[in-house]
């Protein structure tokens, strides 16, 4: 992982930043040298013109650290930021690729995209180029005091070693904790995610006292891991803490032995003093920070998760029909992750060009499962679906996509204007096309009513419009977008009875020269389809049309009889 974020160009920025983070070293060494120096003219009773040099070395010193942290900050906040920045692309960049198809819920993916990447910028920024520069400047300083005294540089050295130690000694222990906090924080996400999107529907059934309480739970819980997890990074600071005072005192105390044996001056036992400190201050701010990017890994690791997923392979094949294409299935197996009953078993289905299949069924029957697979947002486990006799497996994902348009019974509208989600199908589409579409979907009307007409913004998932107006600006949509087949998926689900007849008409104009798959709940909307399909457990158990299947006193007369006795 540390390889993958540390590309090329980071590489060379974190070498830049362990460069400023030695010159602060060598700044409070060379500090700690100019006190030892003066202080041992002091004791040796010399005037205090003689510690004036020193002084101003000291005076100047403080003035390059100053500047060098100065520079370290804004140089780490760069450096970071570029990591995040591109990490956010990446994963961005991904997601969009791997499509509805990929598994997770939407708020533990935006915590990875948002506060996971953001876990970067002490990891990148910090505790990286406070590792290579704790460990150079720590073994400079040992071998200066080597060359002082062997004893004491040993003592130190020992101590040096053991501080490195302890950061994977406390990874090893932390990491099933740290681990089960970052679950619970994406779990907790989502969890509040989910109830503020769904908060109507809560108070509709006076739930959200209940919900309420589930939260609560949840976030004593998390709380409960952070807690734990905190124990285990405060007795690494303590253990830091401890090997520092243990490794200055013994130094110093070997110092002071070795000057009272005479073996050592005032001069070197006051060096030793100070560059003991100042051998264990990068090792200090190491451990700081390491505490700040404790959990970067887990949160990284849920990065790069996302940037390694599989993408569906495409081939290179080209496709451009000159009518509307034939669309088959045959012998179509497929089983969701983490379910055992096939959603689709051995289907097949075979479209003719122009033609209006109807799929029919009770839930779970695999309707929208067919769907799905004709867009590639899943492949089927056996079997083949062709375009014309061409395997979707082998166009480009985007010119697969580009042949279908979808009505669907969820229409979902971005924040923006009506004229940004009319031109999604088509950015390039001019005023008097958009006008032309939302007319033959009998949405010009309403749309012209509003506010600002065409400008008018819809709200977020176009909650400012109703059910029926969503709908229409779909079939719009799909309409401009004018691809040769045509997916719809309870297209009138969301239509009072006053304007089905001219939801209705405008799904004829719709459908007029394309291959249409209708999938349907309402069986009325499918009366007029060429070919009615129904399917019961992802099988096809009847075939025919509207009337043909009613004479058969079959599955189908059996749905249409429960709905017309349900109306």
């Amino acid at each position: 992982m540390i390889f993958r974020l540390l590309t090329p160009g980071v590489r060379r920025r974190v070498a830049g930043l362990v460069a400023l983070l030695l010159t602060i070293t060598a700044s409070y060494v060379g500090q700690g040298i100019l006190v030892a120096q003066a202080l041992a003219r002091v004791f040796d009773g010399r005037p205090v013109t003689s510690i004036l040099w020193p002084l101003a070395g000291i005076a100047l010193l403080q003035v390059v650290r100053s500047v060098t942290l100065a520079i370290r900050e804004t140089a780490a906040i760069r450096v970071s930021g570029l990591v995040k920045a591109r990490l956010r692309k990446q994963m961005m960049s991904r997601l969009l690729a791997l499509g509805p198809g990929h598994s997770g819920r939407t708020g533990s993916a935006q915590s990875s995209l948002v506060d996971g990447i953001e876990t970067a910028d002490a990891y990148v920024g910090r505790f990286l180029p406070q590792v290579a520069a704790a460990i150079v400047g720590a073994l400079a300083v040992t071998a200066y005091l080597f060359t002082i005294d062997p004893l004491v540089g040993l003592v130190v050295l020992a101590c040096s070693i053991l501080l490195p130690v302890l950061p994977l000694v406390s990874e090893h222990v932390v990491r099933d904790r740290n681990n089960a906090w970052f679950r619970a924080y994406k779990g907790l996400y989502a969890e509040n995610l989910d109830a503020l999107q769904g908060m109507a529907t809560l108070k509709a059934f006076n739930a959200s006292g209940r919900r309420g309480a589930e939260l609560a739970r949840l976030a004593g819980e998390f709380c409960r891991d952070s807690i734990r997890l905190m124990a285990v990074v405060v007795a690494y600071v303590g253990g830091v803490a401890f090997v520092i005072g243990l490794g200055t005192a013994v130094a110093v105390g070997a110092g002071a032995l070795r000057l009272a044996a005479g073996e050592l001056t005032v001069t070197e036992l006051l060096l030793i003093l100070m560059l003991t400190a100042e051998c264990f201050r990068p090792l200090r701010d190491l451990e700081g920070a390491y505490h700040a990017s404790c959990n970067a890994v887990p949160s990284l690791r849920a990065v790069f998760e996302v940037i390694d997923a599989e993408i569906q392979p495409s081939g290179g094949h080209t496709l451009t029909p000159a009518g509307p294409p034939a669309v088959n299935f045959q012998d179509v197996t497929f089983v969701y992750r983490e379910r055992d009953r096939p959603a689709l078993a051995d289907f097949s289905l075979e479209v003719a060009p122009g033609e209006r299949v109807a799929l029919v069924g009770r839930s779970g029957a695999g309707k929208t499962t067919v769907a799905a697979l004709l867009l590639r947002f899943f492949d089927a486990q056996h079997g083949r679906i062709t375009i014309d006799g061409t395997d979707i497996r082998d166009l480009p994902l985007p010119a697969l996509r580009a042949l279908v348009s979808v009505v669907s019974q969820d229409t979902y509208l971005f924040h923006g204007t009506v004229r940004r989600n009319l031109a999604l199908a088509r950015p390039e589409a001019t005023d008097a096309e958009l006008e032309a579409v939302a007319r033959a979907a009998q949405a010009h009307d309403f749309i012209a009513a509003l506010p600002q007409g065409y400008d008018t913004v819809v709200g977020e998932r176009g909650l400012k419009l109703s059910g029926g107006e969503r709908q229409r600006i779909a079939i719009a949509r799909a309409l401009l977008k004018d691809a040769p087949v045509l997916i719809l998926d309870e297209a009138t689900s969301s239509v009072d009875a006053a304007n089905e007849a001219g939801i209705q008409q405008a799904l004829d104009t719709l459908t007029g020269g394309r291959t249409t798959l209708m999938i349907a709940h309402r069986l009325s909307t499918v009366r007029d389809a060429d070919r009615v399909i129904v399917l019961d457990a992802g099988q096809v158990v009847e075939s025919g049309g509207h009337r043909e299947l009613l004479t058969r006193q079959g599955v189908y007369a059996r749905l249409v009889a429960a709905q017309e006795g349900a109306a």
